[in-house]
């Protein structure tokens, strides 16, 4: 079975034609095709969406955002023209954002516009035989294409956490052999961009890319690395304890979840922050993530101490920088196939 994966970013849209090799393993057909927004005639680049707040409250597109709105459908659908083949072939769809009630446009995106009629735009536009059923957060699709992919780093792993960072953050979880929505954990954990670690600065400064690029004009690579390796021990220390206010949330989340005892066995950083801590300008952030890991560990409970830690120090196998760059279209195609409208 063949399914296009469509994967909008807040900055490019991406999609390819995805095959089902087995019961559990899908890949791409071609490569990937990709527009950046920013190569569109009619794209704003002063375009500034409304806080989130403001978003939620349903407060009036304008002019400006409707225009930035449509030039998104239009980028998508000239990816989606350029993949389709002659023969019908299913489509599914993973965007940023707070998704409307019916899951079929964007209610509220903190990096791009608001596109509460995405899937009806596009269904007229290409005159789908197949309808789009909803559009799939892309933090979770990037899990199931780790865990689907044939490289995928969740792949026969029990328990594991992602973080991908591109413009943004993505959060994914795998406990206890089960792919696990932040969304449906909500209560016990928080998505990364939620983290506060002082006014108007959050975490996902310190894990997307065009955060981290940002903050190398003001701040060490050593303290870069801090911060997202106290980052992942959080993630370490909640799956395993539950959450202990190590950091400032604008919500209440609870300490007791089903997963009290479950060890990570693995942390997967992917996407474009995976690619940059793998190159020479990385290595030192991704050092200090290492070293900041272990010291954490080795103050911690006796068995987060003795899984994490060996004789080496910070257990590298532990860690996994994914190439998987594929893992949200990936992750739509098998979701698609797998899980029954």
């Amino acid at each position: 079975m063949k399914i296009i994966g469509i994967d909008g970013g807040a900055t490019k849209v991406s999609g390819a034609q995805v095959i089902r090799i087995d019961d559990q393993t899908f890949e791409l057909i071609k490569p990937i095709k990709e527009i950046q927004y920013k190569d569109h005639k009619s794209y704003d680049s002063n375009f500034a969406p409304f806080t989130l707040e403001e978003q939620l409250a349903n407060k009036e597109l304008t002019s400006t955002e409707q225009n930035q709105s449509q030039l998104y459908i239009e980028c998508i659908t000239e990816i989606i023209e350029q993949i389709i083949e002659e023969d019908p072939i299913p489509i599914a769809i993973a965007m940023p954002g707070i998704k409307t009630a019916n899951k079929r446009g964007i209610k509220a995106m903190v990096n791009g516009p608001r596109i509460p009629n995405l899937c009806d735009e596009l269904e007229k536009r290409l005159s789908l035989k197949y309808k789009i059923q909803s559009i799939e957060s892309d933090a979770d699709m990037c899990a199931w294409g780790e865990e689907f992919g044939k490289t995928g780093a969740f792949r026969n792993i029990e328990n594991a956490y992602y973080i991908g960072g591109g413009t943004g953050t993505a959060d994914g979880l795998k406990l206890q052999g089960k792919l696990i929505s932040f969304d449906d954990a909500a209560k016990w954990i928080a998505k990364v961009w939620e983290l506060v670690i002082e006014k108007d600065t959050s975490f996902e400064s310190f894990s997307s890319m065009s955060g981290i690029n940002q903050l190398r004009t003001s701040r060490s690579d050593k303290e870069i690395g801090l911060m997202l390796g106290n980052l992942l021990f959080e993630r370490i220390s909640t799956v395993f304890s539950g959450w202990n206010n190590q950091f400032m949330t604008d919500r209440n989340i609870e300490n007791m979840h089903p997963y009290h005892g479950t060890l990570l066995d693995r942390i997967v950083i992917g996407q474009r922050v995976s690619d940059f801590l793998q190159s020479d300008q990385g290595a030192i952030i991704f050092s200090e993530v290492i070293e900041t890991l272990f010291i954490n560990c080795m103050n911690s409970e006796t068995e987060i101490k003795n899984h994490f830690i060996n004789n080496e120090g910070f257990d590298k196998d532990r860690i996994v920088l994914s190439n998987l760059r594929s893992a949200p279209i990936i992750g739509l195609a098998a979701k698609s196939c797998l899980v029954p409208c």
